[in-house]
């Protein structure tokens, strides 16, 4: 009698836990989309242009929304420009003027001109995506300037390494922005190409500013001391140059901040460090400056560049946990971005045969589209 009474308890508990823990993936797509009838763009503003929309709901959590934008007359089935909400849930998406005018020249409007582009909005949860079926449309307005769609540009003049023989590949750091480093000349000129080859390339130059203009001409750098690297930027989406001057370039322990390797420029984009000793951080080897409170191996590490005087972290872009590699991850895990610098953040864990031996560490600043890190001639103490 006992087995009995306990087995329908037992039931009974299942039933209910059942009940409790039912997923709901019910959700609503939105109703009425709302945005300006009209923007004239100002890559420059502060101001943002700001899309939002009424309805869409779950019944249970969140619905995630995808908004999707289109030239005029199209159906959204291979959209222009594509992006979640703000914060992915939020029934708003925060426009800049900047993106809008990719959208809008990825649409066909020219600068200087007046054209529509159109977007919608998806709610998707549980794996299933709704369309909401609503169109909106805004008339956008071009400001005079650069209308450069191209993937390429080349870094040409007398102050780059090459005198500007041929012209130094910049690398494509994301749509319209392009970087590339280089080591100047006591003074001489920049400017820009799409291509090497071409008959007719593209060709823009920065005036004494650094606003960007189309057409031939040049801007003049002077920099303090032959030998100088800097880094040149230039975004023809807000249609502006920035150089950066660096000065030092190191690979750093994250744990205790000790030198692994001072990094110094090899030219085409590349800082290199050779015999650099690898020794992890632990207690039972005292000549790491192991830290009081270690109670493990370190061997987490970043690199820090010395950009205009401030001391900037180039680390891992992807923000997770540090995980020592296997030695079967593709070269974008070693990919560097550019951060404030914090001492837990942003760090790579080293391969564990690293440990004990003496490598060459590089940074290439444009290796097939990449910045990345490479450990390389690695040889045992």
């Amino acid at each position: 009698m006992k087995n009995i009474v306990l087995v329908f308890i037992l039931a009974l508990l299942m039933v209910g836990c059942k009940e409790e823990y039912v997923f709901d993936a019910e959700f609503t797509i939105p109703t009425v989309l709302n945005s300006p009838a009209s923007v004239v763009i100002d890559v420059a503003s502060p101001t943002n242009v700001i899309l939002s929309w009424d309805g869409g709901a779950a019944a249970q959590g969140y619905v995630t929304y995808e908004i999707l934008f289109d030239k005029a007359g199209g159906n959204f089935s291979e959209p222009i420009y594509r992006s979640f909400s703000d914060l992915g849930v939020s029934p708003t998406f925060t426009l800049t003027h900047s993106t809008l005018n990719t959208i809008a020249r990825k649409a066909g409007i020219g600068t200087a001109s007046t054209g529509n582009v159109i977007w919608t909005v998806t709610a998707s949860k549980g794996g299933e995506v709704r369309s909401s079926g609503l169109t909106k449309e805004i008339s956008v307005t071009r400001g005079a300037g650069i209308d450069y769609t191209g993937t390429t540009l080349y870094l040409f003049g007398t102050a780059t390494e090459n005198n500007g023989a041929g012209g130094q590949a910049m690398r494509r750091a994301a749509d319209g922005v392009f970087i590339a480093y280089t080591k100047a000349a006591v003074n001489g000129n920049y400017y820009f190409k799409s291509s090497t080859t071409d008959a007719e390339p593209f060709i823009c130059y920065a005036d004494e500013t650094g606003k960007i203009k189309e057409g031939s001409g040049s801007y003049s750098v002077n920099a303090n001391a032959a030998g100088e690297v800097y880094r040149v930027t230039v975004d023809l989406n807000t249609q502006k140059m920035v150089i950066d001057k660096i000065t030092t370039v190191k690979a750093i322990w994250g744990a205790t901040f000790d030198v692994i390797g001072n990094m110094t420029y090899q030219g085409n984009g590349i800082f290199k460090a050779d015999n650099c000793t690898i020794k992890f951080i632990q207690k039972s080897r005292p000549e790491t400056n192991p830290p009081s409170w270690l109670g493990w191996i370190e061997e987490r590490y970043y690199f820090i560049a010395t950009i205009n005087g401030v001391e900037r972290c180039f680390g891992r872009r992807d923000g997770v946990s540090a995980e020592r590699p296997l030695g079967t991850e593709t070269p974008a895990f070693y990919e560097l971005e550019e951060f404030a610098w914090s001492q837990w953040d942003h760090l790579w864990k080293m391969k564990g045969t690293l440990d004990l031996t003496k490598c060459s560490i590089t940074i290439n600043t444009n290796k097939n589209g990449l910045m990345i890190h490479e450990f390389s001639n690695v040889v045992p103490l």
